[in-house]
């Protein structure tokens, strides 16, 4: 319980709120005045009295075990939760965040690349707007597209290069393939298919 605070900082413990306590006493309240009703009649019927005791009891109890289900349930939410952020701490959430922000500026460089194909030469602020556009398009979200970055890791792949007024070319698919070059994945797939004794 010591590290709930920082695990998770928003928690609270949950109560009746005051919607429930508003129900609770109107319930309480009308069995009261029923029952008292009942008993100052000349001829208070035991079994009238029993039924209004035990459905104020039981409306009582009902309440009670509800709200003691409810925190069962929040309890175990909180508990699920702790469990599942320390299953991933130290440094498989490091290696986790790291391939994340691989992924990320891979597919920056593969829309600059696409853009850039698909539409021809375009300047950095050109070639900006048609990412985030594309993005916007196919995604339905708005975003600040890094294209400076993707640029210099294209050009540092020798697959786009500027023209005489600045703008951005591409070299066509096939030979952006060939500068690349085998992929450590290609070579995993061909180590794996090759035969065991050569």
């Amino acid at each position: 319980m010591a590290d709930m605070e920082l695990v998770l900082p928003e928690k609270k413990n949950p109560s009746l709120t005051p919607m429930d306590w508003v129900l609770f006493l109107i319930s309480a309240v009308l069995g009261l005045v029923t029952l008292v009703g009942s008993l100052e009649m000349p001829k208070a019927d035991i079994w009238v009295v029993t039924a209004i005791v035990s459905g104020l009891v039981g409306y009582c109890a009902k309440t009670y075990f509800t709200f003691q289900a409810n925190m069962v349930t929040y309890q175990n939410l909180i508990t699920k939760s702790m469990y599942d952020k320390q299953l991933d701490s130290g440094k498989g959430t490091l290696l986790h965040l790291c391939d994340d922000v691989i992924q990320q500026e891979v597919k920056e460089v593969i829309v600059s690349y696409y853009i850039l194909m698909e539409q021809g030469k375009a300047t950095i602020q050109d070639l900006d707007s048609r990412c985030e556009q594309l993005i916007k398009e196919e995604f339905g979200v708005e975003c600040n597209f890094d294209v400076v970055d993707a640029v210099k890791k294209l050009e540092k792949l020798g697959i786009v290069s500027r023209d005489s007024i600045g703008r951005i070319i591409c070299v066509p698919l096939k030979r952006a393939n060939e500068i690349i070059g085998t992929t450590t994945e290609e070579m995993v797939m061909r180590a794996q298919q090759a035969p065991a004794g050569s």
